[in-house]
This record gives structure tokens, sequence and C-alpha cells, in this order.
């Protein structure tokens, strides 16, 4: 089952696949297998005519998952005043608040990744400018503009620390 998501930003599809085979053995994709479908699917588009990428969010600058379904349902009944804050949220804002001392070892990863991703993006931009064929730099001035608009690298924890910070300046993080 395909679901089309066309919110007026990036339109995207949902794919569905049933797990259990018509034999009774099971589908367990790997990381690796729905990268490639992704790809495949986004390849097969494009025969048709239709633009497509399966780029990874991280190769878009996006380092943040999307917000887990029942955590979401529970901060909008927040936000309604329908309901209590959820708990891992209360938490995330206490901890930004409180200001960690030091930045969690997954948070440096993203960091890390991301400097090295856009580090690699850049290297093969200027590669494709030197290029003497002229499709070659034109995509090498595309892909250097691509970097340029990707997002700030900012976590969770940093952009609820940064929040916190704009609202209640330093007597929000003495607490």
């Amino acid at each position: 089952m395909f679901a089309l998501h066309d919110e007026g930003r990036q339109p995207h599809v949902h794919l569905t696949v049933r797990v259990l085979g018509a034999d009774g053995s099971r589908l367990n994709p790997r990381k690796a297998d729905l990268a490639l479908w992704r790809q495949t699917f986004a390849q097969a588009l494009r025969d048709r005519g239709v633009e497509a990428e399966a780029s990874p969010r991280r190769a878009r600058g996006v380092i943040r998952k999307a917000e887990r379904t029942p955590v979401r349902k529970l901060r909008e009944r927040f936000v309604e005043r329908k309901g209590p804050a959820p708990k891992v949220l209360v938490g995330a804002v206490h901890d930004a608040i409180d200001g960690r001392a030091e930045q969690a070892p997954w948070e440096r990863a993203i960091h890390d990744r991301q400097a090295r991703i856009r580090r690699a993006l850049v290297a093969e931009a200027v590669a494709l400018s030197r290029s003497d064929r002229a499709e070659d730099r034109v995509l090498g001035a595309a892909l250097a503009e691509h970097v340029r608009t990707l997002p700030k690298v900012e976590t969770r924890a940093e952009r609820l620390a940064r929040m916190a910070e704009e609202q209640h300046g330093d007597e929000g993080r003495k607490r």
C-alpha cells in the first residue's frame, strides 16, 4: 500500500509491505534493504518522468528523527490543554534548562557525521567545478548551493536549550 503526502513542503510516499508471505515466511528487511527499495522506487519514478530522490535524512542535513506518533499525540493533547505533558518531553526540557555540563556522546557523533558528510559534499562540488564539462560545473555549483542551504546542525537537546535561553535568558538556566 502506498500513501502520498503532499503538505506543501516536500511531497513524499509512505510504503507499507505485508511482512508475512503467502508461504508463511516472514519478510525481515534490514536498513540496507530499505535504502535499496527507496532508491529503486525513486529510479522507477524518474524513469516515468517524475522527479524523485531517495536521499537519507542525514544527506539533507536533517538530523532529528520524526517525533513518534504516541508522543506527538500526547504533546498535541497537552498543547490543547486536554492532557498532561509527555514525560519524555518534560525530561528533555528539564535537561535543557538545567544545562548539562557536556554534550552526550550521540550528540557529538551527530555533529561529527554531519561534518564528514558536508566536507565530502564540498570536496565533490569543488572537483565538479574544475571539470572540463560544462554540465559537471553546473552540477558542482548546484551541489555547493545545496551544502550552503543545509540546515544548521542542532540536536533536540541543543534546540530546547537555545529556546530556554531565548525565553528566559541566564535566569532560565540557573533554576
